[in-house]
């Protein structure tokens, strides 16, 4: 029971953080240190305390820079594995650079391959799409001329989509084998 309390709790300290201010009443009653500790387990740098400061600041309120740090080195540390990093990039979310040293490379090797993944897929995606509108182009075009172009256009948009699709087949058994290895201790 009182692990679902403190999901629940960061949970909502999630919610209050992601609106990037902090109204009076969450100024008054927050918990620095949990609110440093959901924006670390969210991945966010350390200057993100800033737009805490800025937003209780409207109000003359101060931030417990110190309490929301504590809280920040704890939440950055659960955000910072391999796993997370690997779906983050996946996912296609942006990395702030916030993780420590001593636990970066980790996390940053795994983003780059969860990214590449989204990225190769994202290219693939976006040539389909391209491709799907060319066909659209290729029926309303009623004279021979035009009809050639859009054939040629088509035809050269296969091949990008072929080689895209070899991205994504590249990329992904770039994942698998990072999965392999890091389940066999290697990364």
């Amino acid at each position: 029971m009182r692990s679902t309390g403190f999901v629940a709790g960061l949970a909502f300290m999630l919610s209050l953080s992601a609106c990037a201010t902090l109204n009076e009443t969450e100024c008054e009653s927050v918990n620095w240190s949990d609110l440093g500790r959901s924006d670390g387990a969210a991945g966010r740098s350390p200057s993100y305390v800033q737009r805490h400061r800025e937003a209780c600041a409207k109000y003359s309120l101060p931030v417990d820079e110190r309490a929301w740090r504590a809280g920040w080195e704890d939440g950055i540390r659960r955000y910072c594995t391999p796993e997370n990093g690997l779906s983050a990039g996946r996912d296609g979310r942006s990395y702030a650079n916030s993780c420590p040293s001593e636990v970066a490379p980790g996390f940053e090797s795994a983003y780059r391959v969860g990214k590449r993944v989204h990225d190769a897929q994202s290219e693939y995606d976006r040539l389909k799409r391209e491709l799907e509108q060319l066909y659209d182009d290729l029926e309303d075009a009623a004279k021979g001329e035009d009809r050639r172009k859009v054939r040629n256009r088509i035809s050269l948009k296969e091949s990008d989509l072929f080689l895209a699709e070899g991205r994504v087949r590249d990329a992904e058994r770039l994942y698998d084998r990072y999965l392999y290895e890091e389940a066999a201790g290697r990364y």
